[in-house]
């Protein structure tokens, strides 16, 4: 705000100075820009949104405990918020969250504003397509947030907060408007080469709106009264032809990682291995939780090596898990517990996905059979889990061996379809974003048998629905957030969370 504040400032006296000397006034002068072009602003906040969520280390730090991915070893100190459950509003979830997703919304913010006035439709179409992704995390972490007078710290220095529901039913609108842009657009070459998630491809970002705008919708799936709704929207996804992602049509992140300082995988800096190749801090830090393990192994999938290494990261020849949230020794490290496997981390220039295709096909298998899309459940479904073990690293054929022999998977061994598909969203998810298990598991309770922390610091046995507003909300917009009520993490639900 300051920064912006001073730019106002010098751009206003230079422009009283300009008003002297009009006879001079002839040309802008290149090198004090004041704006930026689009395409240079575009690279830098994908990537941004590339490190701040699926390959953040927030993103992890505490939904791939809750749902039982990972679990913290013996003689490490720290988890207390997310081994008990027990955080404020200072707890570095909440902060971190919601300045990262807003800085990221000011660029596009920016890039909206810019593209629009300048006629560039294909830069209009992300910057809607990427503030509907930011904004619907702000929205599943929070409730109510800031929405209509965010990112205009000049005009609203204390912006107001909107409805959650309201919010999601503009970001649909969004979404559709982002949808027809891409229709008619056009892209050059330089500015497919600033587009470092689908290389300026017009097809792919109509289907990753598309997507988005099914996530936004099945979110809601469980709120009385809004099937008519949720149909009415998907019709309008129909109409503009560009359909859902499909196999092989990950959005994922790229920039050029390169095994340099600062220029890693971002996955891969934080939970992988070092340029050096020694392993990083919290690469020993996050180890194979039991229920996650068990799952794999009591069902003879191929995915237990690929989604966690054996003991002493891969050199043991047995593999150990922990209970979620028990208490730890020393002896419960990574030379003794199982930690990420290579079918997660792969290697420092890995694309970074921020929407897989296996995600895409799990919510159009879920679509499929409420019957809210056309097509079939089971083939999507099916799609889905083939997907996700190519991902890894597997091979179809492994996949349909799993899917025919394994009963918990085969489609026709399960009553509850819906149970089932979730499951395996949830077991495939492992890794790439653990934050839609969370969701999923606000919106269904499913996977219904998910453990709670069994720590000594536990008072309330239950997961979290949500973040609280961070602090410096209460320091600085605090008679907007305080008309919010009195926020608990137990109970003050999500809108679209009513089970």
């Amino acid at each position: 705000m300051k920064k912006k504040l001073i730019y106002l400032f010098t751009g206003s006296v230079l422009l009283l100075g300009a008003c002297k000397k009009d006879f001079l006034d002839i040309n802008d002068n290149p090198n004090n820009a004041t704006t930026v072009k689009p395409a240079l602003v575009l690279t830098g906040a994908l990537n941004n949104t590339a490190a701040y969520t699926t390959g953040g280390s927030i993103f992890y730090s505490f939904a791939a405990l809750w749902m039982n991915y990972w679990m913290t070893p013996g003689g490490v100190s720290g988890w207390y918020e997310e081994r008990s459950y027990n955080f404020t509003t200072n707890w570095s979830g909440s902060t971190t969250l919601w300045g990262n997703l807003y800085d990221n919304l000011n660029d596009y913010t920016y890039l909206e504003t810019q593209s629009k006035a300048g006629g560039q439709d294909f830069f209009l179409g992300v910057a809607k397509t990427m503030k509907a992704w930011d904004y619907q995390y702000l929205v599943d972490f929070y409730g109510n947030v800031p929405y209509t007078q965010a990112s205009k710290s000049v005009l609203f220095l204390n912006p107001k907060y909107d409805k959650g529901q309201d919010i999601y039913e503009d970001l649909a609108k969004q979404l559709d408007t982002a949808a027809n842009l891409f229709k008619t657009a056009t892209v050059s070459p330089a500015d497919a080469t600033a587009d470092i998630y689908a290389k300026g491809n017009l097809q792919k970002w109509g289907k990753f709106a598309n997507t988005l705008k099914l996530r936004i919708l099945l979110r809601q799936s469980e709120m009385p009264g809004r099937e008519a709704y949720i149909k009415a929207e998907i019709a309008k996804i129909d109409a503009n032809g560009f359909g859902y992602l499909g196999t092989g049509e990950t959005i994922a992140n790229n920039p050029g990682y390169i095994n340099t300082a600062g220029k890693q995988n971002p996955f891969w800096a934080v939970y992988g291995y070092g340029v050096d190749g020694t392993r990083t801090a919290s690469h020993g830090y996050m180890l194979a939780s039991r229920y996650g393990m068990d799952f794999l192994q009591d069902n003879d999938d191929p995915r237990l090596g690929k989604f966690y290494n054996t003991i002493d990261d891969g050199k043991g020849s047995t593999y150990v898990s922990l209970v979620w949230g028990q208490d730890v020794n020393f002896d419960q490290t990574i030379s003794t517990v199982s930690s990420i496997g290579k079918g997660v981390l792969k290697s420092f220039s890995q694309d970074q996905p921020i929407m897989t295709d296996f995600e895409s096909l799990f919510l159009q298998a879920e679509a499929a059979q409420r019957g809210y899309i056309s097509g079939s459940a089971q083939a999507a479904y099916e799609a889905a889990v083939t997907a996700n073990f190519v991902y890894l690293g597997l091979t179809t054929a492994e996949a349909t061996t799993y899917l025919t022999d394994q009963p918990v998977a085969n489609w026709a061994s399960n009553a509850d379809k819906i149970a089932l598909i979730i499951k395996q969203k949830w077991a495939a998810m492992n890794g790439s974003n653990d934050i839609e298990p969370w969701s999923d598991y606000r919106r269904l309770e499913l996977p219904a048998d998910m453990p709670i922390s069994i720590a000594s610091t536990v008072t309330t046995k239950k997961i979290p629905v949500r973040m609280l507003y961070p602090q410096r909300e209460y320091n600085t917009n605090s008679a907007n957030v305080a008309a919010e009520g009195s926020i608990n993490q137990f109970t003050s639900r999500i809108f679209w969370d009513v089970k």
